[in-house]
């Protein structure tokens, strides 16, 4: 039984977590795809990637990121490192 089915069968809440990615020396901390602000889903879908990407990383995180990130390809190397670490369909 995996810990997710324990937690379940017993009815216990999910354990917060959050992930962290390393991009051009900086570390940033995301938390679990589950803990995403409503706010974030909801650019995503009106198509607003960055706005987002702000509410995600929070204010201080999205300067710093900003003051790396220079192009559109940065921008997608970033999210590439997101999705690596979240991982596809991540509960």
């Amino acid at each position: 039984m995996s810990n997710r089915q324990r937690r379940e069968a017993t009815h216990q809440p999910p354990a917060r977590s959050e992930h962290a990615v390393m991009w051009r020396g900086r570390r940033f901390t995301l938390p679990s795809a589950s803990e995403f602000p409503l706010e974030a889903m909801e650019a995503e879908e009106e198509g607003r990637h960055l706005a987002a990407l702000r509410l995600i990383l929070g204010q201080a995180q999205y300067t710093t990121w900003r003051s790396l990130a220079k192009t559109a390809a940065d921008a997608e190397d970033f999210s590439a490192a997101v999705m690596r670490e979240l991982g596809r369909g991540n509960p």
